[in-house]
């Protein structure tokens, strides 16, 4: 064999090499992989993912809704107020439910803003830039009005078109809102909680953070420059003080987090799903080209970088009641994250820090398990809410003999829930 020959010869197992390797660097199905262990792993995530969407209890809980849809009469009051607009978009509408005492307690003589209603507001997170399908998390909202809170449902964002700095402008907007107009209608602006899951969980400790950085930089001018330099480089750094430079001041801090099967860190989960090979196939992936970027919208890693710096945080700057939830099989968001999160919130002067891992079952939906009240696992995730929010057991109680009371005391609470919803329309357009 001739040196041409052997040229020829290495260079056709280079050709087939390159065949074998062959990445098409696009998103979505196109960018599958030929390389049989890349096509393996991603099998295997999508099968876990499948498995994520409608596995644990989704399955029992969709024939138990069916059976009390088509079986039993429904005695629920829909205490909802649609359509309430928050700021000055199109797309800055939000739903309001009403606890249908809030009329009674707002007339109580001697009643004011420190003994009123606890409020939630709810972040749905299955996109990054928008809420998608609000109408889907009505059932999900109206069941906890009815441990006795005002819930709010917002829509935030455009598909595809709302960047990160918008979604938690938007947050700011109904946060200011909230705090403005609940007190008037028995609510407490003192009582806000925000609650996501998903995306949405991130974002809610990603506007705590929020809350944290805005109160170090109006309280020391050497704070202010110090928390330029706690992420890991300097383009990290100078993506945080971007998205910080957009925020409206100041930042109104809540009082509680409730945080279920989140992500909390971009950089992280994108270092997971590379090890998976579907980085280029998942949707933080698509929104997070940039590691720097995706670092700089992770909460856990600002707030690592802030204990590590040794930059002190005034308790009043942050949530001081956190509960976070995650499913012990989810791997989708793996639980490792929300476990370091919890710590990093151990750290913190917090009053009251939780964390509940539910055993044997994969990606946590609320909107899923709250479908359906009367299942075990609803009853046991409104218990860990209300506990979250300090609800007192006398309401409680009140909540067990809802349904037994007559068909009176039901008109009469519906009464209730249409003054009470003429008041807040009253309100707000005045």
């Amino acid at each position: 064999m001739d040196f041409r020959e052997k040229n020829a010869e290495k260079t056709l197992k280079m050709r087939v090499k390159a065949k074998w390797d062959i990445h098409v660097q696009r998103f979505g199905i196109r960018s599958l992989p030929i390389h049989p262990i890349k096509v393996y792993k991603r099998a295997k995530a999508l099968f876990f993912g499948i498995l994520d969407g409608i596995g644990g209890p989704t399955i029992p809980i969709f024939f138990a809704f069916l059976k009390q849809r088509f079986l039993h009469k429904s005695t629920r009051i829909d205490t909802s107020i649609s359509g309430i607009s928050y700021g000055t978009l199109p797309r800055h509408k939000m739903d309001l439910f009403v606890p249908v005492d809030a009329y009674k307690i707002k007339n109580q003589p001697g009643q004011d803003n420190q003994t009123g209603i606890p409020v939630i507001i709810v972040f749905p997170g299955y996109s990054w830039n928008n809420t998608g399908l609000i109408q889907l998390y009505k059932p999900m909202a109206q069941t906890l009005c009815e441990t006795g809170v005002f819930v709010i449902l917002p829509n935030l964002g455009l598909p595809g078109k709302t960047s990160l700095s918008e979604i938690l402008e938007d947050m700011q907007l109904i946060l200011e809102w909230t705090s403005e107009n609940i007190g008037k209608s028995g609510g407490d602006p003192k009582q806000i909680h925000l609650l996501g899951f998903g995306a949405g969980a991130h974002m809610c400790c990603m506007y705590n953070i929020a809350s944290i950085l805005s109160g170090i930089t109006e309280s020391s001018s050497l704070a202010h420059e110090s928390i330029y330099q706690i992420l890991s480089s300097e383009n990290a750094n100078a993506e945080l003080k971007e998205w910080f430079r957009r925020l409206r001041r100041p930042v109104i801090p809540v009082l509680g987090l409730i945080l279920i099967s989140g992500v909390y860190s971009l950089e992280k989960q994108r270092k997971y799903e590379e090890m998976r090979c579907i980085e280029t196939i998942s949707m933080s992936s698509r929104l997070f080209e940039s590691l720097y970027f995706a670092e700089a919208w992770s909460p856990l890693n600002i707030m690592i970088g802030l204990r590590k710096r040794g930059i002190f945080i005034s308790n009043n700057l942050f949530a001081k009641r956190v509960l976070i939830v995650h499913g012990q099989k989810d791997s989708t968001f793996p639980l490792e994250l929300s476990q370091k999160l919890f710590q990093e919130f151990c750290l913190m002067d917090m009053d009251d820090v939780n964390m509940k891992v539910y055993a044997n079952l994969r990606r946590i939906d609320p909107s899923v398990i709250l479908s359906v009240q009367d299942a075990y696992l609803a009853r046991s995730f409104l218990e860990d809410i209300k506990s979250a929010l300090f609800i007192d057991e006398t309401e409680d109680e009140n909540t067990k003999t809802k349904d037994n009371e007559s068909e009176e005391t039901k008109e009469f609470k519906s009464d209730d829930t249409n003054n009470i919803s003429s008041d807040i329309t009253e309100n707000v357009s005045s």
